[in-house]
């Protein structure tokens, strides 16, 4: 359940099976008014989470598939205005959804019977997902054209998540194309015994990125989730005050020993998600703070990132403690915590809440939400599985192969770097085994764990390429590029 704003809401949900289906009896705790949020099997466009508007209370049921769709036409005209985008010119593809879906919409209004009004809805609903969709995608073709018309990408603009057990050698030569490299960086594995630090891995991983030049993101330095803590240390997990010492001794070990190395400090990732068991905002921010003081304290000039996860919310009503992440930034910004860039998690097709499967418009209006921010973004995890990762995972359209990893790659990236304060994008695991958090879901990897690179390897590879020059001017569709001079057929005489 959302409230005003999509902000999530605890509600008592209760499902009764009837002959049309179903009905959903939900009492809310904090505002009568809120909107519901679920996966449903839409057809063709995927099995995906979808919401409807603001509803207020009442005894007789609302009908579900009319209130997806409406919330779906009044998403393609807000983000018409917020873009604007109303000229058809723009995106005639979508317009001509778009009125197929509002005119199905419409005749569902007042359809004559239950079965008409849920066949006309369903309708409206696959129409409208087309059409947002297009939008978000010819929104995203006139900034990307807008922003690298004239100039190239920068040198840092793509990056991958390694496995730091994953030996260089081995997949090296599929790291020649990426500009960045993420390392993550686990107290568990480097501390499995207190005071006994093991940094064979990551040397080995240092060393690679100095002798080929590649940029290296390293972290998080700060981590409380499942499996991060070493077994030694999990005592003392909700003992804050016995848990400091030794995650100071650990963070200065760690960054004295890779300051000179490291070319952007993750600092902590998704902390305000409490995934690790409820914990005080005073002690996360305490955490957080010793680890950017410390890495000031040694280079001044290292660049520091904090990472956000679950950007849509579905864990801050489920998970005891946790606040939103847009919520948990502005917290940081008051307690004067500095930091350079703003890290986000937007990962699809996982069974964990935050990870389900969505469409193309809402993550594009997600990414909008960081619009204004003073810091840089970066997509510090951002992918897609090669196969179905279970129940609830959903699907993007046809179920999750390599292949559709490929296809949806194509997409998600160009409509993020077509955001202006996108900095950068990393994909969320290079193998199916460099998961972004310990214990992670496995197959996001892009490379097989032989080396084998997959279609969405070449799909990336292939964007990069085609940013290191100029894209030119926006053309609108159905019109004719310019030809450049250089590129003229000459005409003969016949």
């Amino acid at each position: 359940m959302l409230g005003a704003g999509d902000a999530s809401m605890r509600a008592d949900t209760r499902f009764q099976a009837d002959e049309h289906g179903g009905t959903f009896h939900i009492r809310t705790k904090d505002v009568p008014d809120a909107a519901f949020r679920v996966q449903a099997d839409i057809g063709r466009a995927g099995d995906l989470i979808l919401q409807t508007c603001l509803l207020p209370p009442r005894e007789k049921p609302y009908d579900l598939a009319l209130e997806l769709a409406r919330h779906r036409m009044k998403t393609y005209i807000h983000k018409c205005e917020d873009w604007l985008m109303f000229n058809p010119g723009f995106a005639p593809f979508a317009a001509e959804h778009f009125e197929r879906a509002r005119d199905a919409f419409t005749q569902a209004l007042v359809a004559p019977d239950l079965d008409a009004e849920g066949l006309l809805a369903a309708s409206a609903i696959d129409l409208g997902m087309q059409a947002t969709d297009e939008l978000a995608m010819a929104h995203a073709d006139i900034l990307l054209h807008r922003r690298y018309g004239r100039k190239t990408a920068s040198s840092t603009t793509l990056g991958t998540i390694i496995d730091p057990r994953t030996d260089p050698a081995l997949i090296g030569p599929t790291l020649e194309s990426f500009d960045l490299v993420t390392v993550p960086m686990r107290w568990r594995e480097i501390e499995s015994k207190r005071g006994k630090y093991d940094f064979t891995s990551l040397d080995r991983w240092l060393s690679w990125a100095h002798e080929t030049g590649k940029p290296i993101i390293a972290g998080p330095l700060v981590d409380f989730s499942p499996g991060s803590l070493p077994d030694w240390a999990e005592v003392f997990r909700f003992d804050y005050a016995s848990l400091r010492d030794p995650l100071y001794d650990y963070l200065e070990q760690v960054v004295t020993r890779y300051i000179k190395h490291v070319g952007m400090w993750k600092i902590s990732a998704g902390l305000h998600l409490c995934r690790g068991g409820p914990r005080p905002i005073t002690e996360v921010i305490d955490a957080i703070r010793t680890a950017e003081l410390l890495i000031r304290r040694h280079k001044r000039t290292a660049r520091r990132m904090i990472e956000v996860h679950d950007l849509f919310g579905d864990t801050t009503a489920r998970v005891s403690g946790s606040i939103g992440a847009f919520e948990f930034l502005e917290r940081l910004g008051a307690e004067g915590l500095r930091f350079d860039s703003i890290g986000a998690r937007l990962i699809v097709g996982g069974t964990e809440p935050g990870t389900r499967s969505r469409d193309l418009m809402t993550l594009s209006d997600s990414l909008d939400r960081f619009f204004g921010d003073e810091h840089p973004l970066l997509l510090s995890a951002c992918g897609a599985p090669c196969r179905n990762l279970g129940e609830g995972a959903g699907r993007w359209g046809e179920a999750w192969t390599p292949e559709r990893q490929a296809s949806w790659a194509a997409k998600v990236i160009p409509l993020a770097l077509s955001k202006p304060y996108v900095e950068a994008i990393c994909w969320s695991a290079h193998t199916d085994n460099a998961t972004p958090d310990p214990g992670g879901e496995s197959g996001f990897g892009i490379v097989e764990e032989d080396g084998t690179p997959r279609p969405a390897f070449a799909r990336l590879v292939s964007m990069r390429r085609r940013l290191r020059r100029p894209l030119g001017p926006w053309v609108p569709p159905g019109a004719h590029p310019p030809t450049p001079a250089g590129d003229r057929v000459g005409h003969s005489n016949e």
